[in-house]
């Protein structure tokens, strides 16, 4: 259902909705079963692997501090949906669709405040100094924020944002709207552009300088871009 990975590719991670996490600590090439099955929803990872975030579907947050040997149970239950990282792995942010509400956290997960609710989010991405962060919604705008997620701007118009990504700095971001286009943004989500054509977009990625994405398409293609 979810992966995550390190900056340089050694340390993988990928979750099992209704099955276990799986890491590799060698790119792939093997694989170890960590915690116990869940309905594993969405990871995120550090830029060096040893802090992690995961999230369970109708359960709750769980973070390790120690490259995911132990992991600790976080928050409430929630359906959550999209979990995202700064790069040491200190900024925090998750978002569930039942609670209606954003989460954040400055600790590594320790503690979460909930930020702007009553909303059906689906996805959010973050800069790597974790002070702009992206989230999307279903059936609502997009939303930014530069302070780390005490203040949001709605940003774009009402459709099902599905997934979205950001650029190591925060300037460059990618939004996909589920049976719609693929949206860019070069001013950290001020303005978007609509690209491609109408499809069942599902899922988005992007290099850390913002300009080699990809985008994928539920039961569909791959497609990638390098402008």
């Amino acid at each position: 259902r979810a992966v995550a990975s390190s900056s340089d590719g050694a340390s993988l991670w990928a979750a099992a909705y209704n099955g276990r996490l799986f890491k590799s600590k060698e790119s792939g090439v093997s694989w170890t079963a960590r915690e116990t099955n869940r309905l594993w929803m969405a990871m995120a990872s550090s830029t060096d692997g040893t802090k992690l975030l995961a999230a369970v579907d109708n359960g709750k947050l769980y973070t390790s501090t120690d490259s995911g040997s132990t992991w600790t149970a976080r928050e409430s239950n929630r359906a959550w949906r999209a979990v995202a990282s700064s790069a040491d792995g200190t900024k925090l942010i998750a978002c569930a669709s039942d609670a209606r509400f954003i989460y954040t956290s400055t600790d590594s997960g320790v503690t979460w405040t909930a930020r702007l609710g009553d909303v059906d989010w689906q996805s959010v991405a973050s800069s790597a100094d974790g002070t702009k962060l992206l989230a999307g919604s279903w059936g609502s705008n997009l939303y930014t924020s530069i302070d780390s997620g005490s203040n949001w701007i709605a940003r774009a118009s009402n459709n099902i944002w599905r997934a979205v990504a950001s650029s190591a700095d925060g300037t460059k971001l990618i939004a996909a709207a589920y049976n719609g286009q693929l949206y860019t943004s070069t001013n950290s989500g001020s303005t978007w552009t609509a690209r491609e054509t109408n499809r069942s977009w599902l899922a988005v990625a992007s290099s850390t300088d913002g300009t080699k994405l990809l985008a994928a398409v539920l039961n569909g293609q791959l497609y990638t871009s390098t402008d």
